[in-house]
């Protein structure tokens, strides 16, 4: 699932407006586990590699710059560092772990909002357009013990690189509207396209390359003040994320794990002064794991991890 994927932040408070000129710097810290195998929407452990769970640890540090153009326009540049962790069973019998740790892929994106923010304090939509460079490594290799324990070196699991090896374009959008006096509901969007169709990179499909997907992910829901300040405020919605079978450009071609899971999406924020402080809990309550085109074609079951929850935790300040 795109872990390395930026999601877009949570608007829809005055105080998210920022001025001409003015600088923001935040880092968000992300973790994701996963252990369970599933096959299309049901769970199944025996259909792993040699029946065995896969365990697979990303944990992100985001670390992000805006600026604030005008009091409509804004622009946000992302550094994201990681550390990926996959635990299986090789052909030994014997449990092997690969680790991955760098910088991943960086990316820029504007922000619009349509309306004045001053003419309309209940409501407004962003939409936003950003670009993503390659910057992460796609082949970090690490060790592959074989079943008379001959140790080779091979290129780690995509599911914990650093990168997906191809240039991207970013597309967003986010909305609220202000229901009641201190609630607002809100609805937020975003779609990586990749116009790459794959990498150099083997698969672990004999003669078949990794794919550079497109991945997606959107949020909606609710959030209400604590506070008459609106300093603090809890949010409870839903979030979805995937990867599709198919691209929106180029081809389809390639080794891919299309899937999309739906997680309930908690959270809360906290402001104290210049400072903000956000956390969000997501688990999952749905999914599906689905067949690629060319495991269709071959008539191959496909299947991989999902992971049970994820955590994100976010720390920002305005200069």
């Amino acid at each position: 699932m795109p872990v390395r994927f930026t999601s877009p932040s949570l608007g829809g408070q005055r105080d998210d407006f920022f001025k001409s000129g003015e600088w923001a710097i935040a880092v968000t810290a992300r973790h994701l586990h996963a252990d369970e195998f599933f096959v299309g929407k049901e769970r199944n452990q025996t259909a792993s590699p040699f029946g065995e769970p896969i365990d697979i640890n990303v944990s992100s540090l985001d670390l992000s710059a805006t600026y604030g153009v005008t009091r409509r326009l804004r622009v946000t540049f992302t550094v994201p560092l990681s550390a990926g962790k996959e635990t299986r069973t090789y052909s030994d019998r014997l449990r092997h772990e690969q680790v991955v740790r760098g910088v991943g892929d960086l990316n820029v994106i504007a922000n619009l909002w349509l309306m004045q923010p001053d003419d309309s304090p209940d409501g407004n939509v962003a939409l936003g357009v950003g670009l993503k460079a390659p910057t992460g490594n796609s082949r970090v290799e690490d060790e592959f013990i074989a079943a008379d324990g001959t140790i080779t070196k091979v290129v780690a699991d995509q599911a914990i690189q650093l990168g997906d090896g191809g240039w991207g374009i970013i597309a967003e959008a986010q909305a609220y509207r202000r229901i009641a006096w201190r609630l607002n509901a809100y609805a937020l969007g975003s779609y990586l396209v990749s116009p790459r169709e794959k990498t150099l990179v083997p698969s672990p499909l004999a003669g078949v390359f990794w794919s550079v997907p497109d991945v997606y992910l959107a949020r909606a829901g609710f959030a209400v003040s604590l506070l008459p300040s609106g300093r603090a405020s809890m949010n409870l919605g839903l979030r979805l994320d995937g990867t599709p079978v198919r691209d929106l450009v180029g081809g389809n071609d390639g080794f891919r794990r299309p899937a999309h899971a739906l997680y309930g999406d908690p959270g809360a924020a906290m402001r104290f002064g210049r400072h903000e402080v956000t956390v969000s809990m997501p688990f999952r309550i749905q999914q599906e794991f689905e067949r690629s085109l060319i495991f269709r074609e071959r008539n191959l079951r496909q299947g991989g991890d999902l992971a049970g929850s994820l955590l994100f935790v976010g720390y920002g300040v305005r200069l």
